[in-house]
């Protein structure tokens, strides 16, 4: 049977960042380096200051939360104070008997007779009495009579107010129709005179004179009939001149057959070199 070739594989290490072979002598060498075990050892560092740093800042944005809760209450509270509603009212009763219990516990008891206490807020019951403390039944009993009353006198100041407000709307009402019969009354007492329909302009008090002059009609003048001849409007077509078009200029071809004749052949004229021995024109000037 022949032999075949199986490549490696390899493993990458995360902590290192590097590529290791993926076998156990490999794989046990490189993490009992000294290398791999500070390269853990940073990252397990660099976990828990995260984690802090996550963790604090989790923190302070629950304690600024906590602050804007407590603000926006605090400004709610003022707003019940400063409104005279009676849904205000109660509302403030109600935060002001939350604010006096600092018992969770009450104390109640059973159509035996037998005594418990209830948990107000998770509605725990137990038979024995709670280390926190608890309200017995005589001080529940004076916080409902408290409650009862700072109602009653919410309700009291409430209508006190609605009766200050529909006694201030009847005084209103009561000026507003004396202003009405007082504008009557004006209206009859003014004298308006009857005007021709022919004048006009400013009203002036008796015994003065208007500066501008006596006022007059202005009449349309009648229209006259001259009884002219009526000549009936005619139209003439201008006569157009047109002018002759120019005549258009032929121009023809000149075709040369020959230079001088059929039986002359063309050649070229030798040139004469006045004042000039005879020698060879192409001579060299300059010997080198």
């Amino acid at each position: 049977m022949a032999d075949y070739w199986v490549s490696q594989s390899r493993k990458y290490c995360e902590f290192c960042k590097c590529w290791i072979t993926d076998n156990k002598p490999s794989v046990d060498f490189h993490e009992k380096g000294r290398r791999h075990q500070e390269n853990v050892k940073k990252r397990l560092r660099n976990i828990t200051k995260q984690s802090n740093q996550v963790q604090k800042n989790t923190n302070k944005a629950d304690a600024t939360i906590k602050l804007m809760e407590s603000a926006a209450m605090e400004a709610y509270k003022k707003d019940m104070e400063t409104c005279g509603d009676l849904t205000s009212s109660l509302m403030k009763g109600k935060f002001d008997s939350a604010a006096k219990i600092t018992k969770l516990w009450n104390e109640a008891k059973t159509r035996d007779g037998k005594t418990y206490y209830y948990n107000i807020m998770t509605k725990e019951t137990v038979w024995q009495p709670p280390r926190e403390g608890y309200l017995s039944i005589q001080e529940q009993r004076t916080q409902a009579e408290a409650e009862a009353q700072n109602q009653l006198k919410a309700l009291e100041k409430f209508k006190r107010k609605e009766a200050l407000m529909t006694m201030q709307q009847i005084k209103e009402e009561e000026m507003e129709n004396e202003a009405r019969k007082n504008r009557e009354k004006l209206k009859e007492r003014r004298v308006v005179d009857d005007l021709p329909a022919t004048t006009c302009g400013p009203l002036l008090e008796p015994g003065k004179t208007d500066p501008y002059g006596k006022w007059q009609t202005i009449q349309e003048t009648p229209v006259v009939d001259l009884q002219l001849p009526v000549q009936e409007y005619y139209y003439e077509e201008p006569v157009v001149q047109y002018e002759p078009e120019a005549p258009i200029k032929e121009f023809k071809e000149k075709v040369v057959e020959s230079l001088g004749g059929e039986s002359s052949e063309a050649g070229f004229k030798k040139r004469k070199l006045a004042g000039v021995a005879k020698r060879n024109v192409r001579q060299r000037l300059d010997d080198d």
